[in-house]
This record gives C-alpha cells, sequence and structure tokens, in this order.
C-alpha cells in the first residue's frame, strides 16, 4: 500500500511539472504561430518578442513587435511596437463583437521612405496586403469582428523617421509626442475616429516639421555689448 501511495504521489509531481512546462511554453508556440500568420498576412518579414494569449479571461499582450521592410525597401525596420495590450469582453468576443475594456498601444517607431519613383513603403505594404486577402476564401474565422467600442485608450507615439531618396536618402527623425494619452468612453468607430483624430493630426504635423517654432533671431535694437570700462551714452 505504502508503495502504490509513493508512487502515486511521484506521478503526481511528475504532472505537476509536465503541466508548468506547458504553461511555460504555451506563450513561446503561440508566438511562433503568430509570427507565422503575420507573414502570411502582409507578405513582410515579422519579428515578435512575446505574445500572451489569455482569451478565458479576455486578455493579451504583445512585446515588440517589428515588421520589416520590403527588401526594395532596404529591409530595415518600418514599424516598431514596443507594446499591445488588450483587455476585451470575452462573451462578446463569442459573437463575433469586439468590445474593448483597455487598450494600451506604444509605437516606438515608424519608418517611412519614399523611393526615386515617389513610391513609398506604405504603397508597397497596402498593395501586398490586398493581393494576398483576395486570394483568401472568406470564412467565419476570418470575417472582421463588429467594433462595440473602447472603454479606455493609453496611446504612446515615439519616433519617426522619413527617407526621401528622390532628394538626398539621409533618414531624417522626429519625436512624435505623444506619451500615455488616454483617451475614454468611445462606443462606436465614429467616436473613436472623431477623438483620435486630433491626436494623429498633432502627430502627424510634427512628424513632417510642420508647426514647429522658427529659431530665434537676435534683435535688432539689443544694446551694444560693453567691454569692461566701457559706458553706454544715450542716443540723441
Amino acid at each position: 500500500m505504502k508503495f502504490l501511495l509513493k508512487w502515486a504521489f511521484r506521478l503526481f509531481l511528475l504532472l505537476l511539472v509536465l503541466l508548468a512546462v506547458l504553461a511555460l511554453s504555451f506563450d513561446a508556440i503561440v508566438t511562433g504561430i503568430a509570427e507565422g500568420k503575420l507573414r502570411k498576412q502582409t507578405g513582410l518579414e515579422v519579428h515578435l518578442d512575446k505574445l500572451e494569449l489569455r482569451p478565458w479571461s479576455g486578455r493579451a499582450r504583445a512585446e515588440r513587435l517589428v515588421i520589416y521592410n520590403p527588401a526594395e525597401f532596404g529591409g530595415g525596420p518600418l514599424v516598431n511596437v514596443a507594446e499591445l495590450h488588450v483587455e476585451y469582453d470575452p462573451a462578446l468576443a463569442k459573437e463575433r463583437k469586439l468590445h474593448l475594456t483597455v487598450l494600451r498601444f506604444n509605437l516606438a517607431e515608424l519608418h517611412i521612405i519614399v523611393d526615386k519613383a515617389g513610391q513609398s513603403n506604405l504603397d508597397g505594404v497596402r498593395k501586398a496586403v490586398e493581393e494576398i486577402r483576395r486570394g483568401q476564401r472568406v470564412t467565419k474565422t476570418n470575417t472582421p469582428m463588429e467594433f462595440a467600442g473602447l472603454d479606455m485608450l493609453n496611446l504612446t507615439l515615439g519616433k519617426g523617421t522619413w527617407t526621401d531618396l528622390r532628394v538626398s536618402g539621409t533618414p531624417r527623425e522626429f519625436d512624435l509626442g505623444v506619451r500615455n494619452e488616454v483617451v475614454q468612453d468611445m462606443k462606436d468607430s465614429k467616436e473613436l475616429v472623431a477623438k483620435l483624430t486630433p491626436i494623429v493630426l498633432r502627430a502627424g504635423l510634427t512628424f513632417f516639421g510642420v508647426g514647429q517654432p522658427a529659431p530665434t533671431q537676435p534683435a535688432t535694437n539689443a544694446p551694444p555689448v560693453l567691454k569692461p570700462g566701457e559706458v553706454s551714452l544715450p542716443k540723441r
């Protein structure tokens, strides 16, 4: 009897260890699958550090998602998302309705490149995605979900880089200037667009160098700089 209890206890411990290993490797497996799907959906090289999916609690989180440019645009990073954290209503998700309670989006970098023909890397990505989607068969699983509102958005937009190969080809970097900006209570897509437009517009103006203060010029009527021992006399 003691022998059976001893081996039953050892088997129980072994099962606990196996469950722990599966739990730890679950995120790695999901991350690899997500990388493959993103490559297939965009036709571009993708790197994802970590993806956490918790559908039973309505939570998902991605760390350092980097989508690379096509080869004709150099192959460097196009988009670098430092963090994407989502919390949603799992009951509504089963009905193909997406109600987000929390969305935290941290864009580390966006690099736009314009080639000598005037085409940007975003144009190439859009065309590639459209071509891939045309060849896909529409099913229940890939039909877009209905947007059912967003309670709170925490938005960070970091660095923007602009490279124009028609001119010098030297990258120009801009701070988009959005840090942990909170937007709340967007009940539908119209409210989402209305509340995000001023923020995105402000970041876009910064990206293209619009609205930045001009460099200060010395005043023409400034008093002259005096040497030691000199006295300034009033003009008549």
